[in-house]
């Protein structure tokens, strides 16, 4: 009887407001991480590598990144070539800062794995920001002024930078009309430059305006935009509809070739378009994105969304997304996960709604086997059905305070062969406070929520409890609750938690930021799938700037623990702390980056129950150093950056064959010359040992590789265009030794050949071929070809 009433109060109460080189088997993934970024330039180049050879296709791959001490990450898509994924983040208000990031990989079956494979809870990847001032606010615009409308053939494009000539050359300024290159047609004075045109086509143009100084380093820039109209009387503005759009198609053919298993063939084709228009107060969006991959049998590849947006006074606006979305309501109850439905917002200010409802999982039919007299069956994955609602008070500049209900639930009728359909609730409600300019910030949430782990036969009948329970029960509480969750046996009766708090502190150079955060077992959010649960603790982080802010001190501490209701037979901590410093000298010297970072794990269980298999020891610790130094040098009308990276691991365990050392050394020279030609060369080293200590499952790996690449740019080959050629060459060894197995030693060589070639006219897009080719030869024996040919059109 206790034990009903419980259950049924719980429910009651929540819904009455409580407030590595290999991954995936046959999957080789290659990132060399940067540990200094800097430069002019406020994106930062990220690239990956990931040859598969599984049998299962990668559908997705993204980077979750945030600067050292936020407890949110920010996501972003990878664009894929060949074997390439990259992606450009915008840094520009993390200059001066370390900012960790970690690669998501989805692949076909709906399997998620991180890169690195601890990530977010072990060792994620940090590199030290330091982008430069850019002097655009100094550049006076003479003509045309922004968003100015003028007839085509009186264009005359003037713009003046007195107050800049002591810091720049006036001989290498450069000028682009939309992506055409017009420095050549520069008439350059002392202190302005212009260029006239004979005329303009129809329509809105953008301008951009580069400054360098004698050493070539970007000292200002500059955009804006004007619009060309033909005839008297014709207006390109606010009273027309300005649409825009992105147009691309690919086909990608890839050949997979092993000698001793034979090959397989597989295409790849895929299109895309992606429409903007806006008139007056209304924004208006759309995008359709299919692949061949799309199958029934499979979670949705293709991408349908179509967006509208009314935008009222002073940043206020209402939104409307019907299609495919992400929503970003409550970090540890509906986040950047997958929505097929609609996604509606209300922004007022004083008074915010954010609404999503929709499906984050097709239903896909399972399997039955049948095996003589032995039947089995590969399971299927029922539809999921997700609705979620935040209202919220404050514009999130300085306060904001919201409120969030999730009803997650598994449809039962979707799909024959499955098992175990899941249902929850969730509410919780989230704090943003911002003082004294935002040198002082404080935001948590708070959540609870209620679990159903197997709603397959439906709620247990009313009288069939009350009967169990001599009559006891209320009705009014059981209809009650049984409208948020169904109520059964597997109904988790015990309310599940969870909450996150954080603290920023910016003065005196200093940024320091105290985060707490815990997560029951119970706790579960079907909007929110990849929480890790039964974790407790907090971390700390303090980013220093010192001498003019040329260095950069980053002092880190993490602490977690599971088992937080004390239910497992041991408890697991984890420790991690990290120091990084970074010196960015405004002189010619080289800059410099050393880092420091040590990651433990224990349970607490005895090391003389290694034998054992409930009681399974726990105890390892990975020590990461880390030195990195470039030099930017000018040499015969070249400017050149070496770069020098030095990290060594060395994980100690209670598993003498899971213990391992690696180090790794990369150079790289990367030289731009007075023509447009850039080129690279890259040296990396890598030496692996694992188990060291054990004489039978201990293992050696070495690998060397060098690379060289280049790229030329040819402009105004016919027209208005250019032509660019890419080629880049990588030749690599391996060798691994293995102890008392029948391996033995594996020696095998891995090249990779990457050709590019793209041919942009403006106004009717670009053309692209992409070769790569990536080949092994000795004790391994595969061959890997990648054809791709791609059309891109920006209207």
């Amino acid at each position: 009887m206790d034990r009903c009433r419980i259950l049924l109060i719980s429910v009651f109460l929540i819904t009455c407001g409580i407030s590595s080189i290999m991954a995936r088997s046959g999957v080789e993934i290659q990132y060399t991480a940067k540990k200094i970024f800097s430069g002019d330039d406020p994106l930062f180049p990220l690239e990956l590598s990931i040859s598969n050879f599984s049998p299962v296709p990668v559908r997705e791959v993204q980077v979750l990144h945030r600067k050292a001490g936020e407890s949110r990450y920010q996501v972003q898509s990878l664009k894929s070539e060949g074997l390439r994924y990259y992606a450009l983040l915008d840094v520009s208000d993390a200059s001066g800062e370390i900012i960790e990031y970690y690669f998501a990989i989805t692949y076909l079956d709906n399997r998620v794995e991180s890169y690195p494979a601890e990530a977010p809870a072990g060792e994620v990847f940090r590199t030290a920001v330091q982008t430069l001032r850019n002097y655009g606010d100094q550049i006076l615009i003479v003509s045309p002024e922004p968003d100015e409308q003028l007839y085509g053939i009186d264009v005359v494009i003037t713009a003046s930078f007195g107050s800049l000539m002591s810091m720049i050359d006036p001989e290498k300024t450069k000028m682009y009309l939309n992506t055409w290159d017009v420095s050549p047609y520069l008439q350059k004075f002392q202190d302005f430059i212009t260029f006239a045109p004979r005329t303009v086509p129809t329509g809105r143009h953008k301008i951009r305006l580069e400054l360098y100084n004698a050493e070539g380093n970007l000292v200002a820039s500059r955009e804006w935009f004007f619009s060309a109209i033909s005839s008297r009387g014709e207006t390109v503005g606010m009273d027309r509809w300005d649409v825009s759009g992105r147009f691309f198609a690919e086909t990608r053919q890839e050949d997979v070739g092993n000698t001793s298993a034979g090959g397989s063939y597989t295409p790849y084709n895929q299109s895309g378009l992606q429409l903007r228009a806006n008139y007056k107060n209304w924004n208006l969006g759309a995008r359709v994105y299919v692949n061949n991959l799309e199958d029934a049998d499979r979670q949705p590849v293709n991408r349908y969304s179509a967006s509208a947006r009314f935008n009222f006074w002073d940043s206020r606006y209402a939104s409307l997304q019907v299609g495919d979305s992400y929503p970003k309501l409550n970090p540890m109850l509906m986040q950047n996960i997958f929505l097929r439905g609609v996604f509606a917002r209300l922004h007022l200010k004083s008074f915010n709604v954010d609404f999503a409802t929709g499906s984050t999982n097709r239903g896909v039919e399972g399997n039955t086997f049948v095996s003589g007299t032995d039947t089995t069956f590969g399971y299927g994955t029922f539809k999921r059905n997700i609705t979620t609602v935040r209202p919220s008070f404050g514009a999130g500049e300085k306060f904001q305070i919201g409120f969030t209900y999730l009803k997650g639930k598994d449809d039962v009728n979707s799909i024959d062969i499955g098992i175990n359909p899941e249902e929850n609730s969730a509410l919780g409600s989230d704090l943003f406070l911002a003082l004294d300019r935002r040198r002082i910030i404080v935001e948590g949430n708070v959540n609870a929520s209620i679990y159903n782990r197997n709603i397959a036969g439906g709620d247990i009948p009313f009288d069939t409890l009350n009967q169990v329970f001599d009559d006891d029960l209320e009705k009014t509480a059981y209809d009650w609750a049984t409208k948020f969750i169904t109520v059964n046996q597997y109904l988790v009766v015990r309310p599940g938690l969870a909450y996150q708090g954080r603290v920023m502190l910016r003065y005196l150079k200093n940024s320091l930021s105290f985060t707490y955060e815990s997560v029951d077992e119970d706790f579960y959010s079907l909007g929110q799938p990849y929480l890790l649960r039964d974790n407790r603790g907090f971390h700390i982080v303090d980013n220093i700037n010192l001498l003019k802010n040329q260095i950069f001190l980053t002092l880190g501490y993490r602490q977690y623990r599971n088992n937080l209701q004390d239910i497992k037979n041991h408890t697991t901590t984890s420790h991690n702390f990290h120091a990084t410093m970074s010196y960015f000298p405004m002189g010619n010297i080289p800059e410099i980056s050393i880092g420091y970072s040590n990651y433990s794990r224990d349970n607490e269980v005895p090391a003389d129950s290694i034998g054992s298999v409930l009681n399974r020891p726990e105890d390892n610790q990975t020590t990461s150093l880390m030195a990195s130094a470039g030099y930017r040098f000018a040499l015969m009308k070249t400017r050149n950056r070496i770069g020098v990276d030095l990290t060594s691991y060395r994980r100690d365990d209670i598993f003498t064959y899971a213990e391992s050392n690696t180090d790794n050394v990369t150079v790289n020279l990367q030289t731009q010359y007075s023509i447009p030609l850039q080129t690279m060369l890259e040296f990396i080293l890598q030496q692996t040992e694992t188990g060291p200590d054990d004489p039978t499952l201990g293992s050696e790996m070495d690998f060397l590789s060098f690379g060289i690449g280049g790229n030329y740019r040819f402009s105004n080959i016919l027209a208005a265009d250019q032509l660019t050629l890419q080629a880049n060459v990588r030749f690599g060894t391996v060798t691994s030794r293995y102890d008392n197995s029948i391996l033995g030693e594996l020696d095998y060589n891995r090249n990779y050949y990457s050709f590019r070639l793209n041919y942009l006219l403006e106004r009717y897009g670009s053309f692209s071929f992409i070769g790569d080719i990536l080949t092994y030869s000795g004790d391994r024996d595969y061959q890997d070809f990648i054809y791709t040919i791609r059309y891109d059109l920006n209207f």
